[in-house]
């Protein structure tokens, strides 16, 4: 190892926030928090803050031991309290969390979520200080996939009610339960230090002295820094800039469980907007016209996927001997070019309008590849759909902010799986998840992801039953998948020991070092 362990990492927006229940985006402050499980590399699971799980015969029961010698970064011991305390609060309606959703399945967690029920009725409860009860409505064989996740971690209550409203508004006012912490001293919105915890569980295996984070407002700032060794980690989003470095020997291009897609809303203002889109041939006939190969190399370059269905590439493989959930997804031809038939089926979509031209409103985020997305698939859908015209909308980025109710007819997002499961794609596309902005419903659907959901075992019925209805899903392109974006960076080829997640917060420091 060299002796100078000193990370340094950019970030494109402002510390804001040291609340995991107000994140919308972990980023690099996955590496201060730990919970009862810690995913790796291979999107596999491992205890971390639990040292044991008893699971009851019916599946709808976890008990958790945790380790009687877990600290947070101020001394305090962690205890199963702080578990109980952390998630009653994601749900409370004073705090709820963006994400809050993930707990859907944890006893009454939707009954609190639709207000039906006090945060206190959740099902999870300390019967002692070292042991997490935790119960479910139905059986869920994508937990312990889902408590990796940060928003699962625990909160010290007693630091949280000494600060009341300042907890976790600046570092002095929160603790951390991960391998680093934010340091009090030196730390702003706009460049903020990580140091060991110094009495992490683990802290053996900690080995960077100091991960320091920066806020670069230009992206020639950043480039600057970059090149003269001021920065170790430098995120490509050009499609030059990908073109001029992929043979460079700090690139990497890192596979991530997130779709580019396009959204439907279906009820909105214009009736006549709505009896189009609410036509099936209609969106059928807009996937068809798309040209996803001619889109992926015009806007991110060779390393990104075109959409195989809505769930990403190498989110899951399921059983032994099956090939990875994406490949296997059924009714791709969906998502076939085929203009001619997009012609077709489209001129009869507005026939049964009784029109023969529509124009829709396009919206995307401000961003490089946002915007470049836009602007090619709207050349995309006029070229191929007569009669249509595509007005584009820019949407401002939100962080650790509820985004603005979206008010345009077609949207493009970016949804990523935050645990390892297609459950964590599928599950968004259900008639009551938040996160369905178009709105579409489909009583077929909701009932197999609920039969998925209730699993007690990642057999193959439950895999056929996800396969089934993502069927559905293209079948009636109730969204319409794009793109799988990549993730490609120029990292200081001297950096080792990073896991690199491919769901969730994609950077783990904890074992980083550099050698010399």
């Amino acid at each position: 190892m060299a002796n100078h362990q000193v990370l340094n990492l950019a970030s494109n927006h402002p510390l804001t926030t040291l609340d995991t229940d107000k994140l919308t985006q972990f980023g690099r402050l996955n590496n201060t928090i730990e919970g009862l499980y810690q995913a790796n590399s291979n999107n596999r699971t491992t205890l971390a803050l639990a040292k044991k799980v008893t699971i009851s015969a019916d599946k709808t029961t976890y008990t958790f031991t945790l380790w009687k010698d877990s600290y947070w970064s101020n001394g305090d011991l962690i205890t199963a309290p702080d578990f109980v305390f952390a998630w009653r609060r994601a749900l409370a309606p004073k705090t709820k969390a963006p994400e809050a959703d993930l707990f859907d399945g944890i006893k009454n967690a939707r009954e609190i979520l639709d207000g039906q029920l006090p945060a206190q009725a959740l099902g999870v409860s300390a019967p002692s200080k070292f042991k997490l009860v935790v119960q479910l409505d139905h059986p869920m064989a994508e937990l312990p996939q889902k408590l990796a996740y940060p928003l699962f971690g625990p909160q010290n209550q007693r630091i949280a009610e000494k600060y009341g409203k300042r907890y976790a508004t600046k570092p002095r006012y929160q603790v951390y339960a991960g391998p680093f912490m934010v340091t009090t001293k030196g730390s702003t919105a706009n460049h903020w230090h990580m140091v060991p915890n110094p009495h992490y569980w683990d802290r053996q295996h900690v080995y960077l002295s100091r991960i320091n984070v920066k806020t670069y407002h230009t992206a020639d700032a950043a480039w600057k820094a970059y090149d003269n060794s001021k920065l170790d980690e430098m995120r490509l989003l050009g499609k030059a800039d990908l073109k001029y470095y992929e043979k460079q020997a700090d690139y990497t291009a890192r596979p991530y469980s997130k779709m580019l897609l396009l959204n439907y809303r279906q009820h909105g203002h214009n009736a006549q907007v709505n009896h189009v889109l609410q036509q099936k041939r209609a969106r059928l006939a807009i996937s068809h016209a798309i040209d996803r190969k001619a889109l992926v190399k015009q806007v991110y370059g060779n390393t990104s996927l075109t959409a195989q269905g809505v769930v990403p590439a190498g989110l899951s493989r399921g059983l032994k001997g099956t090939a990875d959930f994406a490949a296997a997804q059924p009714e791709q031809r969906a998502l076939a070019y085929q203009p001619q038939v997009a012609k077709r089926e489209w001129r009869l979509a507005l026939k049964r309008a009784h029109t023969d031209r529509l124009t829709l409103s396009l919206s995307y985020l401000d961003g490089t590849n946002s915007a470049a997305a836009a602007k090619a698939l709207r050349h995309q859908l006029e070229k191929h759909l007569p009669g249509l015209t595509l007005n584009l909308k820019e949407r401002e980025q939100t962080i650790n902010t509820l985004a603005a109710p979206v008010n345009s007819v077609l949207t493009l997002t970016t949804q990523r799986a935050q645990y390892a499961d297609p459950l964590a794609i599928l599950s968004l596309f259900t008639s009551n998840n938040s996160a369905n902005i178009g709105h579409w419903s489909n009583k077929t659907y909701d009932r197999l992801i609920d039969q998925a959901s209730n699993a007690p075992s990642f057999n193959s019925k439950r895999w056929h039953t996800l396969l089934a209805a993502d069927g559905v899903l293209m079948k009636e392109q109730g969204v319409t998948p794009l793109i799988q974006p990549a993730s490609t960076y120029l990292v200081n080829p001297k950096l080792n020991g990073v896991i690199y997640n491919t769901i969730g917060t994609q950077s783990n420091f904890k074992s980083a070092y550099f050698v010399k």
